[in-house]
């Protein structure tokens, strides 16, 4: 029971983690979930976690590889395949060596192989580091490309780099001949695994389609025990499991569809059960890093001689070599034609910067760590395992404060659109979906256009409530409101004068009306005179007609009513500049819907609700390329309001089709 409360203590840990990155989000939240980990060591639990290292491997390691591979951007890869390969493989392994060598050097307690394996967990790049660093700063596309295929395969170099270390290590041999037969056969039987399990997954996967079995859950439960499985055979037929799931992961990302159901909704719902899955294992490895740490720093304390300055000197001095060579490799090794862009002139050494100061750790290094075993083959602790977790630790945490602070400031920011402006732009763009759904109205859709319309106004609703939209002036609205109502008594009463209406629909109306003028002008004293005009037309006037029927002439009055005040208020002239109107059309045509509906008392038919929200997302799509075409949005803007479309279509389909 105590390990229950303390896993959900954890998860909560990274809900919260979440909430203080929304207040601070000018730290990672890598960090803030290390800083939060180290506090729950403070709470009256008597508990103590130990993981089996060995679990962190399949645990955290296999299903994080996986998604990250099966999210691959191939053709991209495919095109920069050279200056990722010499990025993720051969950088890696010169790094390994040289600072492996150093780290020996400085800390003789630490062994050869240790320091290898140090270095080679320290050789992963965190791929959402990469990918966060284009949205910041102006990185050339080519560029992050690269940064971002380098970050997928130093996960894997670096991963198997830091088993054989290990393994040397735990063994206390070590042939360069055998090391390197022994990784040729690891290597390609891993491959040959992962791309052999995935065969048989979509042969399976077929078969059970073919058994008419196309539900969600079933699917989703085989997607999220792929890597899990593909890493443990790999492992029982001593191959690389971490090649195997990289394997696996690009083979997935090749054949998404042909795994997957053709339902939209299942490959949205795996998008967002992974996202979910990814980040909360990812969490999980900070999180436990942080509950740790107390205990690390103790036993370094108690059971070495080395001082806490001389552990940030060597924390500072390896992250410096570690851009050093980064930085070295970018200008010699790297050809500057590969990252080149006539739209996007860059120069070597602004490269360099670029390469060097975005290496950030991550994840896949800390659980990396965290796996090396507490004992040797014959009982004996592992040497420094606690330093080692320290240093590697530190060294991520000082990665993400360069990738955050330091590199922003040494090549130039982003430009890109506000987002203030580009949050007007996303109200404008749902305000002329519904205007555009009313001019298309017709008797036999109304009701349908009604319920679409109240859909559209309830996410102006909160977009609004999100505060990312400009507040409105209450006091300003107010005015508006009246005078809007006032538009509204005259409309009516001339309609009454023209014999467009009766007196009894007229005067029960223009009491609403008169209620809503006193409540925004706060006349008290005008209740009375507006109660015996309510009681006298209409109390009376039921007892003479049955009250559907008035109903019914009230609903049809209020719909001119209401089309006549959106004619006027559409031809107003600061319509664009004016933040108030705007709200108030899309208030008024949120009322038109709701009347509209209220004439029809029966659901929408399914026919009618089809072309309605088929025109409704058309119209929405083809306003979100005005607005890309006028710069009001970004490309990617544009693509996640693209996306949410998607999502939304599935919902309604689901919920009204």
């Amino acid at each position: 029971m105590l390990l229950f409360e303390y896993v959900l203590i954890l998860l909560a840990v990274i809900c919260l983690s979440n909430v203080v990155y929304r207040f601070v989000p000018i730290v990672s939240v890598p960090i803030i979930q290390i800083a939060l980990g180290a506090l729950v060591t403070l709470l009256p639990f008597d508990f103590q976690f130990e993981l089996d290292p060995e679990l962190f491997f399949v645990l955290f390691i296999a299903p994080v590889l996986f998604y990250i591979s099966m999210l691959a951007d191939k053709k991209t890869m495919w095109a920069q395949r050279k200056p990722i390969l010499n990025a993720g493989v051969l950088l890696v392994l010169v790094t390994i060596i040289s600072v492996g060598y150093l780290v020996n050097f400085l800390i003789p307690t630490i062994p050869l192989f240790a320091a290898f394996a140090l270095i080679a967990a320290l050789g992963t790049t965190d791929d959402v580091a990469v990918t966060s660093i284009g949205k910041r700063v102006s990185v050339p596309p080519k560029m992050l490309s690269i940064l971002q295929g380098e970050s997928i395969v130093n996960d894997a170099s670096g991963i198997v780099g830091f088993q054989f270390a290990i393994a040397a290590m735990l063994t206390g041999s070590f042939s360069v001949l055998h090391a390197t037969g022994r990784l040729f056969v690891v290597g390609l039987g891993g491959i040959a695994v992962g791309l052999l399990l995935s065969w048989f997954k979509y042969l399976l996967v077929r078969w059970i389609r073919s058994l008419g079995m196309e539900n969600i859950t079933l699917h989703l439960m085989l997607g999220l025990l792929t890597p899990f499985v593909v890493f443990m055979v790999a492992e029982k037929l001593e191959v690389s499991g971490i090649l195997a799931v990289c394997a696996a992961g690009i083979a997935h990302s090749f054949n998404r569809d042909k795994f997957n159901p053709e339902k939209v909704n299942l490959k949205i719902a795996s998008e967002s059960v992974w996202s979910m899955f990814s980040f909360t294992l990812e969490g999980l490895v900070f999180v436990i890093m942080g509950t740790q740490l107390p205990q690390i720093l103790t036993s370094i304390k108690q059971n070495h001689s080395i001082t806490r300055w001389e552990i940030i000197a060597y924390i500072l001095l390896l992250t410096l070599l570690l851009l050093i060579i980064r930085f070295i490799w970018s200008i010699v090794a790297i050809r500057k034609k590969t990252y080149d862009d006539p739209e996007y002139p860059i120069n070597r050494f602004r490269a360099g910067i670029i390469f060097s100061l975005s290496g950030a750790r991550g994840a896949i290094t800390l659980a990396s760590i965290m796996s090396i075993p507490l004992f040797m083959s014959d009982g004996t602790a592992f040497p420094e395992r606690d330093l080692i977790i320290l240093i590697a630790g530190s060294i991520i945490v000082v990665s993400l404060l360069i990738t955050n602070f330091i590199l922003p400031l040494c090549i130039e920011k982003k430009v890109g659109i506000d987002k203030s402006v580009e949050n007007e732009a996303y109200l404008e763009i749902l305000q002329n979906v519904i205007a555009e759904l009313q001019k298309r109205i017709t008797p036999e859709n109304e009701a349908a256009t009604a319920l679409i319309s109240a859909n559209y106004h309830d996410r102006i609703v909160e977009l609004q409530r999100k505060q990312v939209i400009q507040p409105v002036d209450n006091e300003v609205e107010r005015k508006f409101r009246i005078t809007f109502c006032q538009l509204e008594k005259e409309h009516v009463t001339d309609m009454l004068e023209h014999g467009e209406t009766d007196e009894t629909t007229a005067q029960y109306y223009l009491s609403v009306i008169d209620n809503q003028m006193n409540e925004l002008s706060k006349n008290r004293f005008a209740f009375g005179k507006n109660t015996i005009r309510f009681l006298f037309h209409n109390h009376w006037g039921r007892r003479k007609e049955k009250q559907d029927e008035l109903h019914a002439r009230v609903i049809a009055l209020m719909i001119k009513n209401v089309r006549f005040v959106l004619e006027k208020i559409r031809a107003t002239n600061n319509l664009e500049e004016n933040l108030v109107i705007k709200k108030m059309a899309a208030d008024y045509e949120l009322i038109l819907s709701m009347y509209q509906r209220g004439l029809r008392r029966s659901k929408p038919d399914n026919e009618s609700l089809t072309s309605v929200v088929s025109h409704a997302f058309h119209a929405e799509r083809e306003n979100i390329n005005i607005m890309l075409e006028a710069g009001r949005i970004s490309r990617e803007t544009a693509k996640n309001m693209r996306h949410n479309i998607s999502l939304l279509e599935v919902q309604l389909k689901k919920d009204f089709l």
